[in-house]
């Protein structure tokens, strides 16, 4: 069982062009983290190359689709590149994704250059991306003892007409983790606490709960998400620590 976080987004502060734009669904909306602000392309194949503005290193890439529409391609690759330079990127990575669930993510190697273009192609006269990660993960250490809750929220607007039949509006689940760190030293403490600085309870940030073998649907148990509050801390000993937290999916 791993336990993986995913806070410093390199998107934020990067400089994005896109091969195609449809103007009312401009590129910038990458950075958006409302779900539902998609970039779209011009045409079923397009590309959208990221600049560090300097050399980066990066590990993991995580891509969400859109909440009503779904995922707005069928294939995605990642290119890394020293320049913005295509014909023969360094490095390559094909991304898996679950309609299911809503989400794409690959780890990976760590590539370290200041170029990267995601390739797409799609079933339709465009290509849709909404929000994505790249950076490097923050696992915290396999000794500190780890628990978690998971619950999904339905969201739907229901209404009964005076004959008893039930209409719904929409269809939507939202999912929460809660999460029990145990007899953390404060320098673990710090170190999740790090995440809070940064992201706070406005900017979101992706968990990943690695499930080996009880459990092996890991994007059911993955995604975007923000902190609904500050976590608590328990002093239980000494220099022991627990903290507890809960996170919300992005919508």
């Amino acid at each position: 069982m791993s336990f993986e976080l995913y806070p410093s987004n390199l998107i934020d502060q990067s400089t994005i062009k896109a091969s195609s734009v449809n103007a009312l669904f401009p590129v910038s909306n990458i950075k958006d983290y409302r779900r539902s602000k998609v970039y779209r392309s011009t045409s079923n194949s397009d590309s959208v190359v990221i600049d560090f503005n300097e050399t980066s290193e990066v590990d993991s890439f995580f891509v969400v689709s859109d909440k009503r529409a779904g995922f707005g391609f069928s294939t995605i690759t990642l290119e890394f590149n020293a320049t913005n330079s295509w014909g023969a990127p360094a490095a390559t990575e094909s991304i898996t994704f679950s309609d299911t669930h809503g989400i794409g993510f690959k780890e990976f190697t760590t590539k370290n250059y200041r170029f990267c273009r995601i390739v797409m192609t799609s079933t339709l006269d465009y290509c849709e991306l909404s929000y994505i990660y790249l950076g490097k993960k923050m696992e915290l250490d396999r000794s500190i003892s780890f628990g978690w809750t998971y619950k999904d929220d339905e969201l739907s607007q229901k209404r009964t007409n005076r004959y008893g039949q039930l209409f719904t509006d929409v269809i939507l689940r939202q999912k929460t983790i809660s999460g029990a760190l145990r007899l953390l030293d404060k320098d673990k403490l710090e170190k999740f606490f790090a995440i809070y600085d940064e992201c706070g309870e406005s900017k979101p940030f992706f968990v990943r709960l690695g499930c080996d073998g009880m459990i092996d649907d890991s994007r059911r148990f993955s995604g975007m998400v923000f902190f609904t509050d500050i976590p608590t801390i328990t002093n239980t000993s000494f220099n022991k620590y627990n903290l507890s937290f809960t996170a919300r999916e992005a919508t």
